[in-house]
């Protein structure tokens, strides 16, 4: 499973808002949401072609809300938060959150949960773990949970239990 990342600042500062317009199917209202919509779906598709070599990379909607590639069996999910945008690809169903890193009252969120949190990374496990098997959509048969670069957390779930070699990668 290979996990692919864009820092929205960096980007922004190599690339005009013109350059991503073609990416935007759809109306976003502010600016935060652009560009984490149209860096999602550059990300998504400059990574399928380059690294997956898929030449047509339409992307539909299937009937559990789950974007997939049109033409092309490799599975994709996407997530951002803060300033990176990040996506996960594999040849099974796949599922990844990211959350950035903050304060939280885990005593409030222990109880409202049903869950002990003794720890920020104990919350970030069980939040992260239960958004990125929603976007999976399917029976979680593996999960990887790491803390990312100092104020980040992540989770990766596959539909398939296999040996995940898990390569994060930056992408310009």
């Amino acid at each position: 499973m290979n996990v692919f990342y864009i820092e929205i600042d960096k980007f922004k500062n190599t690339h005009s808002k013109d350059f991503l317009t073609s990416y935007a199917d759809k109306e976003l209202k502010t600016d935060k949401r652009f560009y984490e919509y149209t860096l999602g779906r550059y990300l998504i598709k400059k990574v399928a072609k380059e690294y997956y070599d898929i030449a047509d990379t339409s992307i539909i909607i299937n009937k559990s809300g789950k974007p997939l590639f049109k033409h092309s069996s490799i599975c994709f999910s996407l997530t951002h938060t803060k300033n990176i945008v990040m996506v996960c690809f594999d040849k099974y169903n796949c599922g990844i959150d990211l959350e950035y890193g903050k304060n939280r009252n885990l005593k409030y969120l222990s109880k409202y949960f049903g869950e002990r949190f003794n720890t920020s990374e104990d919350f970030y496990k069980f939040w992260t773990l239960k958004e990125a098997s929603l976007k999976l959509a399917d029976t979680i048969e593996y999960q990887h949970f790491q803390q990312f670069y100092k104020d980040y957390y992540l989770t990766v779930v596959s539909s398939k239990n296999r040996a995940h070699n898990i390569k994060i990668l930056k992408v310009d």
